[in-house]
């Protein structure tokens, strides 16, 4: 940064306070050199040969200075525009097997539906794997948890469910559509072998309540699970149920708990059901031909268990709740395994409408849209608690099952390249699918250049050999839009390590021998490893943003590697990304792509060198001047007014009375020295010496300024700042160079 004067002063001026004219108004140069942004104005009055008046001092350009925020353009569409497609319907040849047997499941009145809350999903799929202690140990209770057991590999518990009209229709599902976003379907047994379902509902106690009536079971059953303050008088039987829901849809005039409703209502409301689910899968009855009684143990029973959710459904057309119905979808994934969620419907069930399949073409629409169209968003119920500053282990778990596997070959043939990789920014795709992704580009990149430097034939025509930077570019916008850190930061390291280590991942995800320990010898099972989620490049603690590659020792000093790690990647150019953010965590994932950049291009060894030789410029001046020492304080004070420079402290005025600036500069030159003899300014030394200076900085001004400058970074970085994106910088670096090490 440069704050200059006007030329009323005298070269050999060495104070202006000598003279009796008021000084002109600054004007700010921001960043032209080490040189100005160490001396200022001074020695710019001193040496006329520097001076550089400016013919105007309102319109000077400040470079590498962002005063204000310029967001990127607004797309299109937003979470709360409708998806018209699947309020048109779709035919019935178009169904897969599974879509047309929950549309049959409906029809017959053999499904039953339940509402979850968006913040206790986790505990819903926990529920299946890990039984609830009982309540009262002494008494036996038939809605006690069962748990797995031979065949009946989930445990299975009772909750409350709703039997809906045929097709879904006239009738409300439990709890608002932004609090129960997304429900899952459980079909009912088709047969009972040689008992009735109202003497096995009598005999399970698979109690049901009319539509309109509030049972409250958590309230209403006692230790020994029998129903007490009379809602055991209120229970009917499912075929009652059913009969009662014909009427609601086929009557102008009905019964709700007792009382005749002239002209009916336009939503009835909803009834309940106490059901046991889980115990067995999920089972597609055209595709397995099961028997589904109580006689074996390969059906659905209502003493064991229905079974898994069948499918998943929204009560709404909205982007933001379809977008959330994909991601529920992936947690159940996580849960349940790929194999049993394999061709899960999706359906939408809303009660003017009734039931409607989200098509796997619908599917790809809805993916392409939202790469095109669409400002992505992420998981509101948790976004909060996944920030930089206040990150929570359950919710930063819950974001990572809720990646979307982008692998598919439908998927992969529907969207191009550039619509994945900003799917995957602002939404969230899983890391293997992502490699694939960055993997794909690479060798889109490679194929441009034959044994002879000739064009690939295979190669697009308009392809300009920068595939791979354009794509994470396109990932990284998205992020930004979504201000998402978390898949920002998983970008740049994917694209780091696919960038520098592109043959060994080719290899091993071509390879039919690609075990853990080959994932482990070439240091990457933690990125493209989906099988342990703890071992994910999104890993980190509560509140710290350091990556789970970035070990520290006791002091909390980073460990020095024996391994080399690989030269940065190619530079990415985030220059438009960083003016269009204010956030924290975005911020330290783009500075950390700039720091790569700055290493790369050699732009960071040119400037340290400017740095050095300015610092200790002016320190040969304030050694000889208290007055000099006395006007930077000054300057440094304005600039720092001017600019709005992220500093916690504004510069102490004793520290420039005393040695103490004196000291801290040569100190800060004398470390910079450091970092340029350690040879390469591309390795890993370097990083490492800066992210020493960082950590050991208290207040720093001038030399925070530096930093900015050498990193090429603008005025928002402050320290922490700096120490975020050094560190990022250092895990992509060292992924390879540190899990070797530790092997």
């Amino acid at each position: 940064m440069f704050l200059g004067r006007s030329s009323s002063f005298s070269s050999d001026d060495s104070n202006p306070h000598d003279s009796d004219k008021p000084l002109p108004p600054p004007v700010l140069v921001y960043h032209e050199s080490a040189r100005s942004i160490v001396f200022r104005d001074h020695l710019r009055r001193a040496h006329a040969s520097i001076s550089v008046e400016p013919s105007n001092g309102d319109n000077v350009e400040i470079i590498n200075y962002q005063p204000k925020i310029k967001p990127l353009p607004s797309l299109q569409l937003t979470a709360k525009d409708e998806f018209s497609p699947l309020l048109d319907g779709v035919e019935q040849a178009d169904l897969t097997e599974a879509e047309q047997e929950i549309i049959t499941m409906f029809k017959n009145q053999m499904a039953c539906v339940k509402t979850i809350k968006n913040s206790e999903w986790t505990a819903f799929l926990r529920r299946f794997s890990q039984p609830i202690r009982k309540h009262n140990s002494k008494y036996s209770n038939i809605h006690d948890d069962l748990a797995p057991s031979g065949e009946y590999v989930y445990n299975s518990f009772v909750t409350s469910t709703t039997l809906l009209p045929a097709n879904g229709l006239k009738m409300r599902c439990f709890g608002s559509l932004k609090e129960y976003t997304v429900g899952a379907a459980f079909a009912l047994p088709c047969s009972y072998g040689d008992e009735t379902e109202s003497e096995v509902v009598w005999r399970t106690k698979t109690w049901a309540w009319p539509s309109g009536y509030a049972a409250k079971t958590e309230f209403n059953i006692d230790g020994r699970g029998r129903l007490i303050n009379g809602r055991e008088e209120a229970l009917v039987n499912l075929e009652e149920m059913r009969k009662n829901n014909h009427d609601y849809i086929s009557k102008e005039n009905y019964k709700i708990l007792g009382r005749t409703v002239q002209g009916g209502l336009k939503t009835v409301p909803y009834n309940e059901v106490f059901l046991r689910v889980g115990g067995i899968g999920r089972l597609v009855d055209v595709v397995t031909k099961e028997e589904h009684c109580d006689g074996n143990c390969k059906g659905r029973s209502l003493t064991q268990g229905v079974g898994l959710p069948v499918a998943l459904f929204v009560r709404s057309a909205t982007y933001g709740h379809l977008i959330a119905l994909l991601r529920t979808r992936a947690r159940c994934a996580h849960a349940f395994g790929t194999e049993v969620m394999k061709d899960m419907p999706l359906i939408l069930i809303t009660p003017q409408d009734g039931v409607k399949v989200l098509t796997k073409k619908m599917e790809q629409e809805l993916l392409k849209i939202a790469a095109r169209d669409l400002n992505p968003f992420q998981n509101t119920s948790i976004a909060y608690k996944t920030t930089m500053e206040n990150t929570c282990k359950e919710q930063l778990q819950q974001k990572m099952d809720e990646l979307l596997d982008l692998d598919d070959d439908n998927i992969q043939q529907m969207l191009t390249p550039e619509e994945r990789a900003r799917i995957a920014g602002g939404f969230g795709a899983t890391d293997e699918s992502t490699v694939s992704l960055l993997m794909e580009a690479k060798r889109m990149d490679t194929a441009m250049d034959s044994v002879d430097g000739s064009k690939n034939l295979h190669t697009p025509q308009n392809h300009n050999g920068n595939h791979l930077q354009d794509i994470v570019n396109e990932g990284l916008a998205c992020a930004v839009r979504s201000s998402d850190y978390h898949t920002a930061r998983q970008l740049l390291i994917l694209y780091s390590l696919v960038a520098t280590q592109s043959k060994e991942i080719d290899s091993l995800k071509n390879s039919d021998e690609s075990d853990s320990s080959a994932r482990e010898e070439l240091g990457i099972t933690h990125i493209v490893d989906i099988s342990d989620s703890k071992r994910r490049s999104f890993d980190t603690n509560k509140g710290n943003f350091c990556d789970a590659v970035v070990k520290r020792n006791e002091r909390g000093e980073l460990k020095q590697h024996t391994v080399p790690a690989p030269p940065p990647p190619p530079p990415l150019d985030t220059d438009r990304l960083r003016s269009a953010t204010n956030s924290d965590g975005l911020l330290a994932v783009l500075g950390a792509a700039q720091v790569l950049r700055a290493m790369q291009d050699g732009g960071a060894k040119k400037r340290v060198y400017e740095c050095i030789s300015a610092i200790d410029e002016w320190v040969d001046h304030g050694q000889n001047s208290v007055a000099f020492r006395l006007s930077s304080w000054r300057d440094q004070l304005a600039a720092q007014a001017d600019l709005k420079i992220a500093m916690e402290h504004d510069s102490s005025f004793m520290a420039f009375v005393s040695n103490k600036a004196i000291t801290n500069r040569k100190q800060f030159a004398r470390k910079l020295e450091t970092a340029v003899s350690t040879g390469s300014f591309q390795g890993l030394e370097f990083l490492q010496a800066i992210h020493e200076i960082v950590s050991r900085m208290h207040s720093p001004c001038l030399r925070l300024e530096l930093l900015q400058f050498v990193l090429g970074l603008d005025n928002r970085f402050s320290v922490a700042h700096l120490a975020r994106s050094v560190e990022l910088a250092i895990s992509c670096l060292s992924m390879r160079a540190t899990t070797t090490a530790q092997n």
